[in-house]
């Protein structure tokens, strides 16, 4: 009998740890109430940008062009050289095109955000639109 319950007892530390460790996994997976800075534009542009090592923003009227017509929203994190789809694209549609501060859920494993507040930084503009460099 005593060895039933120091098994009984061995199986529930067992199936407690296993409870713990997916937790940890869940919770480096999934990092809440973090803050990031980049470009919100379109899928379609962004992913041949980031292809080139560019995770800028694009033409800010073309980006808002192609999510009215469907693209995904997505976020281009120059400094972590990534680019995070915007799960919640109603929060990030009057921004497409500018620099902003976003705070929310970043998933790293879908590669995902849930935005929960933004700060426009910079109001995004066509490359073209810029004046030359002197030389």
């Amino acid at each position: 009998m005593r060895t039933n319950v120091n098994i009984a007892a061995a199986l529930l530390a067992l199936a407690g740890f296993s409870l713990l460790f997916a937790a940890d996994q869940s919770a480096a997976a999934q990092a809440e109430g973090k803050t990031v800075r980049g470009w919100l534009t379109d899928a379609a542009c962004a992913h041949g940008r980031a292809n080139g090592g560019k995770f800028t923003g694009g033409n800010p009227d073309c980006a808002k062009k192609c999510v009215a017509e469907g693209s995904k929203i997505v976020l281009a994190l120059p400094d972590q050289k990534k680019l995070l789809v915007v799960t919640n694209p109603e929060t990030a549609k009057s921004n497409v095109g500018n620099f902003i501060e976003a705070t929310g859920t970043i998933n790293a494993e879908s590669g995902t955000i849930e935005i929960r507040s933004l700060k426009m930084l910079e109001e995004g503009r066509a490359i073209c639109a810029l004046p030359g460099k002197k030389t």
